[in-house]
């Protein structure tokens, strides 16, 4: 297992009880850089896609969309540098046709407040 993947299961893990399992894992690593793409299932039924682009461990590029069972969107939140009148820019989230604020900046804090949401 990859440093990547490991990191994702042990995160999952402690997530366990609103993650019900990764469906679909993709990473490549190389020298420098490391790219994670996972689809999360959750209890509920809705979907967590997850995009990491790491340069020397570091998270440098994310985005964390959690989807209805549709696929239509719940709250996506990411980095892309598109919002800037937004005071956390780069960091902002989508809640439907509004772009917001965002402190949830990585895996564990974007599980956290779906968790705090759900249950």
């Amino acid at each position: 297992m990859t440093p990547l993947e490991t990191n994702l299961r042990k995160i999952v893990d402690e997530y366990s009880d609103i993650v019900k399992f990764i469906e679909t894992l993709e990473i490549s690593e190389e020298e420098q850089i490391s790219k994670l793409k996972a689809r999360l299932i959750l209890f509920d039924g809705t979907v967590l896609w997850v995009r990491e682009v790491r340069i020397k461990g570091s998270v440098e590029v994310y985005s964390y969309y959690w989807l209805r069972p549709d696929g239509s969107v719940i709250i996506g939140w990411d980095n892309a540098p598109h919002h800037k009148e937004i005071n956390s820019f780069p960091h902002h989230k989508h809640l439907g046709n509004k772009v917001e604020f965002s402190s949830e900046r990585d895996l564990r804090k974007v599980l956290e407040f779906i968790k705090n949401f759900l249950l």
